[in-house]
């Protein structure tokens, strides 16, 4: 007999109803999950297994297992609800075995009652609470009901557990999956067997993965633990390989439909204007510029990623390539987030062009003389035009752009990137810039969907920054302000930078002015000033000028200091409640010191009275994290473990993706070794059939607006 082996594909065209045990009612449920075909089906993936090799008898549950999660199996001899004076219920169920006795209670869910009854067999799971009587509690324990006790000598070790599906059990879904991986692994009529891989078998054992087939049955009904985290990392990868094929596919699509500009710059006239910088570039930086205007041949519109730490020199990258794309006669749009940061960028390139004739325009809502400006960009006049979100207002229409270049791009929403190029009549080269790319942002470019010029050298001079983590405890407050004696000793500027407590921004202001009173009495000698968000433009100008000036010691903000202000003679920075900051936050307020000759410091500070025990799990993942780095695209990939990568297809800047069973908290050196594999095989049939997968599997691929390919 001649095996046929079938695709996904061809398995997502068999309805579940088609399965024994699957009437209209229970297919009408399931179609509410999104489980409708037999594909949907075998990627229902378990929420958990109960492992059968580790169930205890009761008697055998002892102190040692406090704070451990048991298993045990037993039956239920009585079920009581008790409603308390504040109306909460409570159900307590009695378990016993051969051995003994136990309770289960659940706090206000009425499902258990309803759902369970006296006489059945069950599966218990949770964390014993051992009384001084010896008797054994279990409080919100997992619950599972089984048909006959005999099903799980029938299942193997792991039992799967399925997330739940109203009016369906596991137990249904277990014996359903079970028909269907039976059912593709024999000949039957409306079936063929097997299911196909799309991987070439040299693939699977250079990269040593099991087949597809076999991670289905594994993911599901594994033997034993190793079966089934073969399983998992296999169906990992295929995941992996989908939206690698997605986004190759969009970038082949989007290259297809659109045309860049087409310029024509001089090589020896760049490298003149390079060797009238006033300093050397790093090679990180020769290296960034030289990818960029490779780019910009191209008859294909530019997606380039400008990342580098705080201070490492991304905006002199960026100002060669606003020197070519203007000497070719085109417009660069440069927008940034706020107007003290656009006005930093003013400065900075207006220097770096001052040998140049190229025109530069700065454009926000103060700007008085916008009416020239506007006509300049109507026209298509050659020229670099700074601005805030003033450059996508809708009277702002450029007619000859060549360039967007997006500073701390995280600060911009999908729509707002997207306006300034779709106003053009052809699609111009992007480039965004960042010192620490957000999670979505780090996924999208090792997916594909950004190519990437990464700075990580400081300057010739520049000292890498120390950092130390202080407890909110007397002891290491104190520390904190021995340090500051220390770097005012050496006449050296502060900063001390306060957090969001809550939602409310006048609880900020609050707590900031709480800090600026408390140092302005530890030093009563040095000039102290307090900056937030709520002063006018003009006092928040003042104050920032006098920073700049060495008129002020102190400076205790808000997070307006976030990005764009540049003190180099400022050599500490003082982060209070540190732990209720994000990792990409942190990393942007330590670099706003460290711009000098001095050697600068870094305190990440927690609340006071806290300890490191105190603050959540995830919070002391960052606090260590940015303790011990510096580098910005390292620090975003732990990001990315910590926050998720959020909706691959979305808008979601983070939060956990639609991916079914690959995570990228822990996946990340598979999903690296997806993209050797795709490599390998992106032009053979494999790569179309994994495309044609990924489209079944990913149905909003194509419009995924959240990418930065959407125009």
């Amino acid at each position: 007999m001649i095996v046929v082996e079938r695709s996904i594909t061809y398995l997502n065209d068999i309805k579940l109803d088609s399965l024994k045990g699957f009437g209209e009612k229970r297919y009408s449920s399931l179609k509410k999950s999104n489980l409708s075909t037999v594909a949907d089906l075998l990627r229902f993936f378990p929420k958990k297994h109960i492992d059968r090799s580790q169930i205890k008898k009761i008697t055998d549950i002892g102190e040692s297992d406090i704070d451990k999660e048991v298993t045990m199996i037993g039956n239920i001899t009585k079920i009581s609800v008790f409603t308390t004076r504040s109306r909460l219920r409570i159900t307590t169920l009695s378990i016993s075995d051969d051995s003994g006795n136990v309770k289960a209670k659940w706090f206000g869910p009425q499902y258990i009652e309803s759902r369970f009854k006296e006489g059945e067999d069950v599966a218990l799971s949770g964390k014993p609470d051992i009384k001084k009587t010896g008797s054994i509690e279990f409080k919100n324990p997992t619950i599972e009901k089984f048909s006959d006790i005999e099903e799980l000598n029938e299942t193997g070790s792991l039992i799967p557990i399925y997330p739940k599906v109203d009016g369906i059990s596991s137990v249904v879904i277990r014996k359903a999956l079970k028909e269907v991986l039976q059912i593709v692994d024999s000949p039957k009529d409306e079936f063929l067997p097997g299911i196909k891989d799309v991987l070439p078998q040299k693939i699977l054992e250079k990269y040593s993965k099991i087949s597809r087939s076999k991670s289905f049955q594994s993911i599901h009904f594994p033997k034993n633990l190793k079966e089934y985290n073969l399983a998992k990392e296999r169906l990992a990868l295929d995941e992996f390989l989908y939206l690698r094929s997605i986004f190759e596919n969009l970038k082949s699509e989007f290259k297809n439909k659109n045309k860049g500009p087409v310029y024509k710059f001089d090589d020896a006239e760049i490298n003149d204007f390079i060797a009238k910088l006033p300093f050397k570039l790093t090679d990180s930086q020769i290296t960034s510029y030289q990818e960029i205007l490779e780019d910009l041949t191209n008859i294909f519109p530019m997606k380039r990623l400008l990342q580098g730490d705080v201070g490492s020199g991304k905006t002199v990258v960026a100002a060669i390539a606003v020197y070519a794309v203007v000497k070719s006669g085109y417009q660069v749009a440069f927008m940034a987030p706020t107007e003290v940061l656009a006005e930093q960028h003013l400065k900075s390139i207006s220097g770096f062009l001052q040998y140049s004739d190229i025109d530069i325009y700065f454009l926000s809502s103060s700007i008085k003389d916008r009416d020239n400006i506007m006509k300049s960009i109507s026209t298509g006049k050659p020229g670099l035009y700074i601005g805030t979100h003033a450059l996508i207002q809708e009277k702002v229409v450029f007619s000859n752009l060549g360039l967007v270049i997006i500073d701390e791009q995280q600060r911009f929403g999908v729509d707002q990137r997207k306006k300034l190029i779709s106003d053009s009549n052809i699609v111009p080269d992007q480039l965004v810039m960042t010192a620490t790319p957000i999670p979505r942002t780090t996924a999208l470019s090792i997916y594909g969907d950004l190519d990437i010029s990464s700075i990580n050298e400081l300057p010739p001079g520049r000292k890498e920054i120390v950092s130390y983590l202080f407890t909110g405890l007397k002891e290491d407050n104190n520390r904190v302000f021995a340090k500051c004696h220390e770097h005012l000793n050496k006449n050296s500027q502060i900063f001390v930078v306060c957090p969001y407590i809550d939602e409310s921004e006048n609880s900020d202001i609050q707590a900031a002015e709480i800090v600026y009173k408390e140092y302005k009495e530890k030093f009563e000698d040095k000039k102290v000033a307090l900056l937030h968000g709520k002063m006018a433009y003009e006092e928040k100008e003042r104050i920032m000028n006098d920073m700049t000036e060495y008129r002020i010691d102190i400076l205790v903000s808000t997070v307006v200091i976030e990005v764009g202000i540049d003190i180099p003679n400022a050599s500490l920075m003082i982060i209070e409640s540190a732990e209720r900051f994000g990792l990409n936050q942190l990393h942007q307020l330590r670099g706003r010191v460290g711009r000098g000759e001095k050697q600068s410091e870094c305190i990440f500070h927690i609340t006071k009275k806290k300890s490191l025990s105190t603050i959540s799990e995830d919070g002391k993942k960052r606090l260590e994290a940015i303790v011990e780095l510096n580098d910005g695209f390292k620090l975003s990939e732990i990001d990315l473990e910590i926050r998720g990568e959020g909706k691959v297809t979305g808008k979601n800047q983070s939060g956990r993706s639609d991916l079914k069973i690959a995570d990228l908290r822990y996946d990340y050196s598979l999903l690296l070794e997806s993209k050797s594999i795709y490599e390998q095989i992106k032009d053979t049939d494999d790569s179309n059939e994994i495309f044609q997968e990924a489209k079944l599997l990913f149905p909003n691929y194509f419009v995924a607006e959240g990418t930065t390919w959407e125009y």
